[in-house]
Order: structure tokens, then C-alpha cells, then sequence
């Protein structure tokens, strides 16, 4: 920083040809330049003790001072961790308006030196300055401001293969918990776990960019969405195991057989459905066996097997038939019963899956769309 002091002028030829010296700067006269967007007033870091100003002779001050200066900025997160932030700091004058000084920014190139470490998280793109004049209703007279904005790109390689990459693959894992098979056991336990890793990640991203309630960074709504998917595939697991293990002495409802099950299963479950009702008129004959009715109650009685390819075998005479066979039946038709709802619970599972592959790409293309969008 610079200025001039009118006070401060003198000849060299009349002080042994000094054209400068150096003066502590609580010294001489010092303008109250400050930055409005700061949180404190700074520390200086150059000089130990107490800072020092050149002093010219035509009254020109030059004073250098590495001062840490903490100011706010208001940061766009939605593109985090691809960010670019613009941050402007203003520096002026709270006691001088325009009439009684002069603040100008220095047109040169040591003034917009760029000399900004490197420290893995950001870099400086560009620095833009600009001067302007400012009314408020104290004063007569604008105050001069001038206006530092700092564009710096974030560094975002470290949030790719700490946070993107492990999440893209943990989505993975949903699909998994529908392609395994229900009688695995591990399920419920699979999309559990994904929902607490989904969780997790969620609370490093959210600790690690401020608060801010202006805007939604995309990579929170992506989270927010596997959450919810992974919530939705706990249901629907426990949907599918509970259909699985479901009891097969009641039938599966007629409105899945139509949607889920092939004809086939319709065809064998009616074969079984007729054997049945057969062996219920089952009676007792005059030697003590069951036989399955006479020919004089004007039907023939038909005994269909197991398989519905087998032609059905006709009898004109009593049948007689034992308790075991018609527990056999029975049994044989529970397991059709039980066979259908294992083949409902697995087409359930593909509509889940069909489901889950669904919103995942959804999911992607919007936060794909949504970076390219706010990029350009």
C-alpha cells in the first residue's frame, strides 16, 4: 500500500542526499483503509515487533506488511466439489470521503502480482479489481471503494476418489439386494447396511461445505436420493421375503396368477383342484373301503396325475382309493401353493430390480445434467 503525505516532502541536497528513510509507521500519518467484509482487524506477520513504512523525499510512502486478514464470502455450493467461488473483499476509507482522499487501486502489474500458495484444496484462477463511489446518507460526499475479487477453482480430486467413486459403486449394492436370492438369508442385512453407508457419506460431504441455505449442492441431493432408494429396497425386501415364506395352504390371489405366474402353474393347480374335490366324495363301501362313487350317479370318475402332460385315466367301475393317497394329494398340492408364491416373490424381485435400475440412472443423469447445465 501507498500514498502521499504533503508533510513529508523534502530536498535531498539539504539532508546529505537522503532520498529516503525508514519510520515506524505509528509515526507518521496512516489512512484507515480496512476491508468491510472482515472478521477481525488482522494480524500483522511480516515484522515481529512493530511495522515500518519508506518514507521518500517527495513525500510518496510505500508500506509493506504480510497482515492475515479473515473476511466472509458468500459461497455457491451447488456445483460442490467442482466449485468455482468468487469472492469479492472491499476495501475503503471509514473516516475520508472523496473530498479529503483519494483512494485508487495501482494499475500495475507488482499490484496484481499473484502470489497465492498452492495448498491442495484451491487455486487462484484471476483477481479482478474495479474502483467505484459509494453514497450514504451521513455524508455529502461518495466514499471510494475498491472492490478485490478473487475467482479460485476448488480442487476437487480428493472428494472423487474419496466420496464419488466409493458412492457410485456402494449404489451398486442395491441392485444386489434384488438379485439375490431370497433363501440366501442376507438380504434385509444387505440393504440395511447400504442405507447406513449411504448415511455416512452423507454426514462426511455435509461436514465437510458450510451451511448454507441459499442453494442445494447436487452431490446432497444425489445422497438424499440413495437414501431413499435404499430405504425403499428394505421394504421391498421384506415385501419379497414375506411372500416367499408365505403359507401355502392358501392359494395365491387370481389376480397375480394372471400378472405373475405362467399358464402352466394355472393348469396344474386346477388339475390338482379337480383331484381334490374328487377324493372329498370319497365314501365307504360294503367291504370297508373308500371308493370314489358308482357309475349310477351318471359320471365317470376321473383320476388326473401328478402331471398335466399325462392323459387323464377313465373308469367305469369303483376306484378305490386309501387315506395315504389322499394325503399325498393334499400334500402334492400345498406344494403347488408353495411353489407359486416362491415364483411370485421372485418376479417381485425383478420388478424391484427393474425398479432400483431405474431411479439409479435417473438419479445419475440428473446430477450428470445438472453439472453440465450449471457449468456452461
Amino acid at each position: 500500500m501507498g500514498w502521499t503525505d504533503e508533510f513529508l516532502v523534502w530536498d535531498p541536497a539539504d539532508y546529505g542526499g537522503v532520498h529516503r528513510f525508514s519510520v515506524r509507521a505509528k509515526d507518521i500519518w496512516f489512512p484507515d483503509i480496512t476491508a468491510y467484509e472482515r472478521l477481525d482487524p488482522g494480524t500483522a506477520m511480516a515484522n515481529v515487533f512493530e511495522p515500518y513504512a519508506i518514507v521518500h523525499d517527495n513525500g510518496h510512502i510505500d508500506y509493506y506488511d504480510r497482515t492475515e486478514l479473515t473476511v466472509y464470502c458468500r459461497l455457491e455450493m451447488t456445483l460442490f466439489p467442482f466449485d468455482t467461488q468468487r469472492c469479492k473483499v472491499a476495501f475503503t476509507s471509514y473516516s475520508y470521503d472523496s473530498d479529503q482522499f483519494a483512494l485508487e487501486y495501482a494499475n500495475s502489474t507488482a499490484a496484481m502480482e499473484n502470489v497465492f500458495d498452492p495448498n491442495g484444496v484451491w487455486r487462484l484462477d484471476h483477481i479482478e479489481v474495479e474502483q467505484i463511489e459509494k453514497m450514504y446518507l451521513c455524508c455529502a460526499s461518495p466514499f471510494v471503494e475498491v472492490h478485490y475479487t478473487l475467482i479460485m477453482q476448488r480442487i476437487g480430486n480428493f472428494y472423487v476418489y474419496s466420496i464419488w467413486i466409493p458412492s457410485c459403486l456402494l449404489s451398486s449394492m442395491i441392485l444386489a439386494v434384488f438379485v439375490m436370492h431370497p433363501n440366501s438369508g442376507e438380504k434385509v442385512s444387505l440393504s440395511v447396511s447400504n442405507v447406513l453407508a449411504f448415511v455416512l457419506f452423507q454426514q462426511i460431504v455435509v461436514g465437510s461445505m458450510p451451511r448454507s441455505g441459499d442453494d442445494s449442492p447436487v452431490i446432497v441431493a444425489f445422497f438424499s436420493a440413495m437414501i431413499a432408494i435404499s430405504c425403499l429396497s428394505v421394504l421391498a425386501s421384506a415385501v419379497v421375503l414375506r411372500v416367499y415364506h408365505h403359507d401355502p395352504r392358501k392359494p395365491v390371489p387370481r389376480i397375480f396368477r394372471w400378472i405373475c405366474l405362467r399358464p402352466k402353474h394355472d393348469r396344474e393347480r386346477e388339475s390338482a383342484s379337480v383331484l381334490t374335490r374328487n377324493t372329498d366324495q370319497v365314501g365307504n363301501d360294503e367291504n370297508g373301503h373308500h371308493d370314489l362313487g358308482s357309475p349310477t350317479k351318471g359320471y365317470d370318475n376321473i383320476i388326473r396325475n401328478d402331471t398335466v402332460d399325462d392323459p387323464p385315466l377313465r373308469y367305469n367301475g369303483p376306484t378305490e382309493i386309501s387315506i395315504s393317497d389322499i394325503e399325498m394329494i393334499r400334500t402334492s398340492r400345498q406344494n403347488r401353493e408353495e411353489t407359486d408364491w416362491m415364483i411370485l416373490a421372485l418376479m417381485m424381485d425383478k420388478v424391484f430390480l427393474a425398479i432400483a435400475v431405474f431411479a439409479l440412472l435417473g438419479t445419475l443423469a440428473y446430477c450428470g445434467i445438472s453439472y453440465i447445465v450449471l457449468v456452461q
